[in-house]
């Protein structure tokens, strides 16, 4: 009688430390199922933030090389400016400034 009782008890014991174990399992799934839920936000956001940087630097490159013509424009006209002496006459001048006030006044 006494080893049938002592089955009983190890099998109970068996059985709650299984109980238990389960039990920590479904919460280390419940807790890997949220982790995995973030890592994905995040991962989505990272790759929305990498396609809103891909545009930035495009529209910068853009912009860079809308300036770097105007620049080229800009250097081209003064050279000819000095090469046909038109620096001298301000009203032969074609900039498209000449009707803008002096920046350092404000």
């Amino acid at each position: 009688m006494d080893v049938l009782k002592e089955l009983e008890n190890m099998l109970e014991t068996l059985a709650d430390k299984y109980n238990e174990l389960k039990k920590e399992k479904n919460d280390l799934q419940t807790q890997y199922d949220e982790l995995f839920g973030e890592y994905e936000k995040i991962n989505n956001e990272k790759e929305e933030m990498g396609r809103e940087l891909e545009e930035l630097r495009r529209k910068n490159d853009e912009i860079e090389n809308h300036l770097n013509q105007l620049k080229s424009s800009l250097i081209s006209r003064l050279g000819d400016e000095f090469r046909t002496g038109e620096f001298d006459n301000p009203a032969s001048s074609n900039t498209p400034f000449q009707d803008e006030p002096d920046q350092n006044q404000y």
